[in-house]
């Protein structure tokens, strides 16, 4: 459940958390976590080599505790005999196991630890490709599916405690599959009574807690994270939003809730704590009962002299030793329950990231053909709007359904998605849009509806209307983002378009990073040698004063320098923030089209004007959501959008 949901829709997902998985099913998501690290070539040769070393050295301790146990009987004997020499002799042999046996331990941690570490980059890498991509998954996630909750968690904790825990009981496994092999033989060779009831006592109580316990507390788990991961997003959201909620005096607001999901997390581990209780009695009770059975089964052979007193203690010993390797991977019941938890989330998370970039797949590899059709359709677009935008005219935003593939130039109705397409580079049109219907991603009353209209490389064009009315939605569907609907877009190449947002977005680095972003920060960054010595490009220095003084936030480069990293976002006011992004556009010399939602809305009206005046300089061709009169002067024409009383919108283009 997502922390900002309501309560019922997260009662309705925490009840989804809390239904039956099967093993199968859990299973599948372990392997799908598992099978890439072995399999990538990239890295297939380091995984491969780690669980080789990993199981030799698990070998080797299991050895070296099964010579101790044979040692452990010598020594035994030694004293019921009186056998000094032998006494020393075997003491000197366990002095030497107890020197062997720590080495072997560390050796076998740092392995299995690094082996953890190398399998947790391999699948941060592979979410952050998934996640963190040309196809925005990250933004589409949240808009299309909240079902996913706390993406950020599922991928910096989900899958390091994954990789932990899943190396922890893959060692622990091995080492009592070893164990349970050489003291078998050695029990099956003093007594098949006893190695069979050892046998037979351990299967009995595997499944029993397979059954049992473990399913039930895996459903429990599951529910723990969630709501866990929520718990911790209201705390952060509160660290991040503190102001605003200090100004609205919600202190109290805020407590309630934290107060009521943390109800939810100790109820739920209160769930926990009863079914792990229920087991470790059970597994309580199950040792101390089997504790002396080994003595029960070979007392009669000691009495008839078939077995010496030290064989008995060494059986006894491996008995011992035996069971707990036996019931030490069930005993770990809370760690197998949270491997199950864990890669169930993660594969959830996979599972709906794949959905976008296979989308968008499909939807290039139906769309490809129509590109080449896309030139010629722009003129038809045009003329279907009444004229091109460089007059006035009447768009329609009626609520006519979506036409026919053959009308439009590519098919979207069928799959519910609009069709975007790039325009060439010779194309006089900088954006058409034709026919284009609109929804919200979580609601099926249209935002807008058969909206057609197209603008030429010196148009600029000023979106208004009311609240609701769709404006941002537009913007998000001509950058690609909101595709819900039908109808066309034609559009510059995205590498010649920037868009700005009404918050914009600070990265948490120098001046210099923060206004040349994303041109990418790796470009931007300057040498660790010139940055310590306080040297940069001086002509790219220069430029960034001459736009910082033109938006008046020359300051900050006075207070803070280019290249000193600084938690501007933290620091700097919603205005300087605006200003800041306007920068990021100024100082881009490929740019063709912007689209700005309420970019200046934080301004004053003279800095309002002042930065629209240095756009206008810069870009001829831009688009605009803005509510103030003095907007319209910066703008070519005006695209008035209005609600109409059965969904959808009507509005006019007019010339300014």
């Amino acid at each position: 459940a997502t922390v900002c949901s309501s309560a019922d829709d997260q009662g309705k997902e925490s009840s989804e958390a809390m239904k039956p998985v099967s093993w199968l099913t859990t299973l599948r998501a372990i392997w799908k976590l598992g099978v890439p690290f072995f399999s990538d070539p990239q890295v297939r040769s380091k995984a491969w080599g780690l669980l080789v070393l990993n199981i030799s050295v698990i070998l080797t301790e299991v050895a070296l505790i099964f010579l101790l146990s044979v040692d452990q009987k010598h020594f035994t004997n030694a004293l019921a005999h009186r056998n000094e020499e032998k006494f020393w002799r075997t003491i000197w042999h366990l002095l030497l196991l107890i020197m062997l046996l720590p080495a072997a331990a560390f050796l076998q941690k740092l392995v299995a630890g690094t082996l953890a570490l190398e399998w947790r980059r391999h699948l941060t890498r592979e979410a952050f490709s998934r996640y963190i991509n040309v196809e925005q998954s990250y933004y589409r996630l949240k808009m299309e599916d909240p079902s996913i909750d706390n993406p950020d968690q599922r991928i910096a904790q989900d899958v390091n405690d994954f990789t932990a825990t899943a190396v922890y009981l893959m060692t622990h496994f091995t080492k009592d599959v070893c164990t349970v092999a050489t003291s078998s033989w050695a029990i099956f060779r003093m007594s098949n009574r006893l190695g069979l009831f050892l046998v037979g006592v351990s299967l009995l109580h595997t499944m029993v807690m397979l059954k049992g316990f473990a399913a039930p507390l895996m459903r429990v788990q599951r529910l723990v994270l969630g709501l866990e991961a929520d718990l911790r997003f209201i705390l952060i959201r509160l660290r991040e939003h503190a102001e605003s909620i200090a100004f609205f005096r919600g202190a109290h607001v805020e407590k309630l809730r934290s107060e009521a999901k943390f109800v939810k997390v100790v109820h739920a581990e209160y769930k926990k704590l009863c079914i792990l209780a229920g087991f470790d009695s059970f597994s309580s009770g199950v040792k101390h009962t089997l504790d002396f059975a080994s003595y029960l089964i070979l007392a009669p052979m000691y009495f008839a002299t078939t077995v010496s007193f030290g064989e008995m203690h060494q059986a006894h010993a491996l008995f011992h030793q035996n069971l707990k390797s036996m019931l030490d991977f069930t005993s770990h019941l809370d760690k197998i329950s949270g491997l199950g938890a864990q890669s169930l989330r993660v594969i959830e998370l996979w599972d709906a990231l794949d959905r976008y970039v296979g989308a968008d797949a499909e939807e290039d590899a139906g769309s490809s053909p129509q590109k080449s059709q896309g030139d010629e359709s722009l003129n038809d677009a045009s003329t279907d709007a009444g004229t091109d935008v460089g007059s006035n005219m009447d768009v329609e935003l009626g609520e006519d359904e979506c036409k026919d593939d053959e009308e439009h130039g590519g098919d979207t109705s069928s799959e519910g998605r609009v069709c975007l397409m790039e325009l060439a580079g010779t194309a006089t049109e900088s954006l058409a849009v034709r026919d284009l219907t609109l929804f919200p991603p979580h609601g099926q009353v249209p935002l807008l509806q058969g909206l057609s209209f197209c603008m030429s490389w010196t148009d600029s064009v000023l979106l208004t209307g009311p609240s609701g009315a769709g404006k941002s939605t537009l913007l998000r569907a001509i950058a690609g983002f909101a595709m819900k609907g039908c109808g066309s877009i034609w559009r510059a190449r995205l590498e010649h378009c920037f868009f700005l947002p009404q918050s914009p977005y600070l990265y948490e680095g120098s001046l210099r990073e923060n206004v040349l972003y994303p041109s990418s920060v790796g470009e931007a960054a300057l040498s660790s040698d010139c940055k310590a010595g306080g040297i940069g490009n001086e002509e790219q220095a220069l430029r960034i004063r001459e736009v910082f003084d033109n938006l008046g936030i020359g300051y900050l480069i006075d207070r803070h320098g280019l290249d000193e990293d600084v938690d501007f976002d933290k620091m700097l006011s919603g205005g300087e923030k605006q200003r800041l992004n306007f920068a990021r556009v100024l100082m881009r010399s490929d740019l063709r089209f912007v689209f700005l939602d309420e970019a200046t809305s934080a301004l004053d009206e003279a800095n309002e004007d002042n930065a629209y005046s240095l756009l206008k300089a810069s870009i001829c061709c831009f688009m605009s959501v803005g509510h103030r009169p003095n907007l319209r002067r910066f703008h070519t024409h005006q695209l008035c959008l209005e609600k109409t009383g059965t969904g959808g919108c009507r509005g006019s283009m007019i010339t300014l």
